[in-house]
């Protein structure tokens, strides 16, 4: 496994999902290492407190590169699209292990294209749109969605980030080797990876570990609402706050809003401001036993997001513990929220209509517990380790013929 970010020293679901498979594949008696980079990490979140040191995690070997010019490494990999010393340490790796299968995730800042050697097979999973957007996510610095991107460069020195000089002109869309296997976890992100010429193989959807039915909530009054995420604008948490604030005189729910960002101060404000501290609990971070009992407590989990997500591992997690999911029809969401899962669709950045649904779903709680089974029969068909492996370990057979 090649992956710039890897647990402990990670920020997304990407890094997340990574370790996911690395021990369920490691579970199942497979040799696993994951190669990867606590400096881009400390590159992101300004850290110094960064994990070095190699070890074993639950069968996974794990084999971290640190620049010894601190942060110089990743930054010049983000511009140029290399970073040579990182290079170098994976071709003496590979030669060492002679891996079978040499899977990629997301690797910019740390190493560049995929690259394949005699004897092994390769695969990339694209878990954003680092194919086709320098920024990864198809947005523009006024959070409107890119649909056909141009003036990338312009565009990320707007977001104040560097420059990724190695995308300029037409090498804008990565130009995969051939031999590599391209996955997506949407149908979305295969359609729109396409539609720039990216040769996308197939859908693999994402998923998360089963907490087993013991875990699954109780019967609590499922008076409440969770929002679980990072508190910027384009995860689409001010639609949400505001859908909350207007229908609250017509539904009884409470909400939990769990996560840091730029935006917390600003909900907080408006919260007070409209007097709803009763109703609207702001937590910040908090513990994952913590997030689990408030989560297994809500009637839905919220996911209002205003860009093109593609498989957010929060709304599998969900499924898993048979709660539904409230998301917008923004990107790969309704691949897993829809009648089938037991969740309900709204228009991406439309109060209005979230209120709408936020109000219909309280005056209809005697469905809950029909909800609630979709979401966990959601789950158990589509979203299961053994599903994945299944499909996982047939592509691989696949790419030998």
């Amino acid at each position: 496994m090649i992956s710039t970010h890897y647990p402990p020293t990670h920020i997304g679901g990407d890094a997340k999902f990574v370790e996911y498979l690395s021990t369920e594949l490691a579970n199942k008696g497979h040799e696993v290492h994951v190669f990867h980079s606590p400096s881009a990490y400390r590159l992101l979140r300004k850290s110094e407190q960064i994990d070095t040191v190699d070890s074993s995690r639950e069968g996974v070997q794990r084999h971290s590169f640190s620049s010894r010019a601190g942060t110089l490494g990743p930054l010049l990999a983000l511009s140029i699209g290399y970073w040579r010393n990182a290079e170098r340490e994976l071709d003496r790796l590979r030669r060492e292990i002679r891996p079978d299968v040499v899977h990629w995730h997301n690797t910019r800042g740390f190493i560049g294209i995929p690259s394949k050697r005699p004897g092994e097979i390769s695969i990339f999973t694209s878990h954003d749109y680092s194919a086709v957007c320098s920024r990864s996510n198809l947005m523009r610095p006024n959070l409107v969605v890119c649909d056909q991107p141009r003036l990338c460069m312009l565009c990320n020195i707007r977001w104040m980030k560097p420059p990724h000089l190695w995308r300029a002109g037409s090498r804008r869309v990565v130009q995969y080797p051939k031999e590599t296997r391209i996955l997506c976890p949407s149908e979305f992100m295969v359609e729109r990876l396409r539609e720039d010429g990216v040769p996308v193989f197939q859908v693999l959807r994402n998923f998360v570990p089963d907490p087993g039915h013991n875990s699954l909530r109780g019967t609590s009054s499922r008076d409440s609402l969770v929002y679980l995420g990072m508190l910027e604008r384009h995860k689409g948490v001010s639609t949400l706050t505001k859908a909350f604030i207007k229908s609250s005189r017509d539904q009884g729910f409470k909400l939990h809003i769990i996560g840091e960002g730029s935006l917390r101060g600003g909900i907080a404000d408006e919260v007070a401001r409209h007097g709803m501290q009763d109703r609207i609990h702001v937590h910040g971070f908090l513990s994952r036993e913590n997030v689990e009992i408030i989560r297994r407590d809500a009637a839905a989990q919220i996911l209002p997001s205003i860009w093109y997500e593609n498989a957010p591992l929060t709304a599998l997690e969900a499924l898993s513990l048979g709660v539904p999911v409230i998301g917008s029809d923004f990107g790969g969401i309704p691949e897993i929220v829809g009648p089938d899962s037991g969740g309900r669709i709204f228009h991406g950045g439309d109060a209005e209509d979230l209120s709408k649904v936020l109000v219909s779903t309280w005056h209809q709680r005697d469905a809950l517990k029909e909800m609630s089974d979709k979401a966990r029969r959601a789950y158990e068909a589509r979203f299961t380790p053994e599903m994945h492996l299944k499909n996982y370990f047939g592509i691989i057979a696949q790419s030998t013929n």
